[in-house]
């Protein structure tokens, strides 16, 4: 399981946790820890995908750079 799932299953347990409490503060505590868990998820998403658009552009710019050197040459 990758980390957005546990991320994801983490704030799931936790809103399930919320339904099953009468206790106003219990409650509010759990959505509070779903919250943290779910901007998390969505950081974690963004990161991971900010490093895949790094990495695909990589390839870009190398072969830019040969081709520079290739007609200095």
């Amino acid at each position: 399981m990758d980390i957005v799932q546990e991320f994801q299953k983490h704030a799931n347990e936790c809103r399930r946790m919320s339904r099953f409490t009468s206790d106003r503060e219990s409650k509010a505590m759990w959505n509070r820890m779903a919250e943290r868990w779910r901007v998390l998820m969505i950081k974690e998403k963004e990161r991971v995908t900010e490093r895949g658009e790094r990495r695909a552009a990589i390839p870009t710019r190398l072969a830019h750079r040969s081709a520079k050197r290739s007609q200095a040459a």
